[in-house]
């Protein structure tokens, strides 16, 4: 009986737009910070249709259709490094009637100070700072362990909470190699669904002994 009154409510409000949208989908307000994160949106629409978004940092799959029941993926192309909440709105339109939606990306935002920190072969101290607006217990550094370097009061764990704008002191050994070597540190966040996702990332590179 539900299902019957749903199908009458819905062919009500596609025969007063006939030709045109209807939308199930009103707000879409998940998108992480980060890329490729994904949303749907629902809706009918009551002959072709085309949908587009108003700004590039968002991708819309498909971006036409046939009438009927619809749904279309967006995606985030790019994280936010904006330090706010960015919207945007997704326009999908037929018969030349039009509905838009908006969409938001969250404005957690972990930047690293350097893009890389060069560090001679002879070794020695690294600091790295950051600036973010993620709360107290959030914010984690990952990286890979390599026994060339050693950060001060680690744990055994590879994910480790960061919160004071620096990450602890980076203690890298002297290189008696002519390789250069390098180690990469990931800031970011876990979601509801306890996933890590990456908000920024650095690099610590150290020359060889014979690199010029």
């Amino acid at each position: 009986m539900a299902a019957v009154l749903l199908a009458e409510l819905l062919s009500g409000c596609l025969s007063d737009e006939v030709g045109g949208v209807y939308m199930v989908t009103e707000k879409v307000d998940t998108l992480q910070a980060v890329a490729d994160q994904k949303a749907d949106i629902l809706f009918y629409a009551g002959g072709t249709w085309t949908a587009k978004s108003t700004d590039n940092w968002l991708e819309i799959t498909p971006e036409t259709g046939n009438g009927g029941r619809n749904m279309v993926t967006v995606r985030s192309k790019e994280p936010n490094h904006t330090r706010e909440l960015r919207k945007t709105q997704v326009i999908i339109m037929s018969d030349g009637k039009s509905k838009t939606i908006e969409v938001v990306q969250r404005d957690e935002f972990a930047l690293f100070k350097e893009s890389e920190y060069i560090v001679e072969p002879e070794g020695g101290e690294v600091n790295i700072g950051f600036t973010t607006n993620v709360e107290r217990g959030r914010l984690y550094v990952s990286y890979l362990k390599f026994d060339w370097y050693s950060i001060a009061d680690a744990p055994k764990k590879t994910r480790v909470e960061v919160w004071d704008g620096q990450i602890r002191s980076l203690t890298v050994q002297p290189n008696n190699t002519p390789e250069p070597r390098s180690a990469k540190f990931i800031l970011g966040i876990y979601d509801e669904r306890k996933i890590f996702m990456p908000l920024d990332s650095t690099w610590v590179r150290q020359k060889g002994s014979l690199t010029p």
